[in-house]
């Protein structure tokens, strides 16, 4: 089994990107948190992202946005059980990994928290994309508009070569723009973030309240 299979496997199940990377890109990971970490033997990560439309910026209420945001997590997480079970089907190991991971890292006092495993960090390691200031994967063809999710294996594939830098250093527009200030260009501060990312509705619902990082990017309609 090749990359070309797998990524044509992964096109049938409908995902927009796919990317292959070895564990070997994720030397940068934080401790626990790389593909080693979550699978002593891995040794590739298959990356898979679907798109949401640049129409729902425009809608004057948040609820399409998050309507949209978490059914596209269903969508990866079942594309990512499936193509998990096909590798496994031919002899080889594989493990799904969660498009919205429950944290099982939380700094409670600084409200951070932590997926098994980044899933933008490892679309950018298997070269679907840069991360920018605003901390969001660029993509040249869908921007930051992706959603990501991941299967480890053991299968030795051949990695696809990393992206170039899309997120030019004289745009600093996402770091003024945040209402909370919460974005240094390199990382992002959570505590503020989560202080309005996400509210409550009288009906006992939750709402992605602000997304302005993202839609105020220029890569944000491309």
């Amino acid at each position: 089994m090749d990359s070309n299979y797998i990524k044509k496997l992964a096109y049938s199940f409908d995902v927009d990107v796919c990317g292959i990377g070895g564990v070997d890109r994720f030397k940068d990971a934080p401790k626990g948190f790389h593909p080693l970490d979550i699978y002593s033997e891995a040794k590739s990560v298959i990356s898979i992202g679907k798109h949401f439309s640049a129409s729902l910026f425009d809608a004057n209420t948040k609820a399409p946005y998050t309507f949209v945001k978490n059914k596209i997590f269903q969508m990866l997480d079942d594309i990512s059980i499936k193509l998990a079970f096909y590798i496994e089907s031919q002899g080889y190991k594989a493990i799904p990994i969660p498009s919205d991971e429950p944290y099982e890292y939380w700094d409670s006092e600084n409200k951070h928290g932590r997926g098994i495993l980044s899933l933008k960090h490892a679309a950018q390691a298997c070269g679907i994309g840069c991360i920018g200031k605003n901390t969001l994967l660029i993509n040249e063809k869908y921007g930051n508009r992706l959603y990501f999710g991941a299967v480890i294996t053991n299968i030795e594939l051949t990695a696809d070569a990393l992206a170039r830098n899309l997120c030019t250093e004289s745009c600093n527009i996402c770091l003024k723009a945040c209402p909370q200030s919460a974005l240094d260009g390199i990382t992002i501060n959570q505590k503020r973030c989560r202080q309005v990312c996400a509210t409550s509705t009288p009906g006992g619902g939750t709402i992605y309240s602000c997304y302005t990082c993202r839609k105020i990017c220029p890569f944000s309609k491309v």
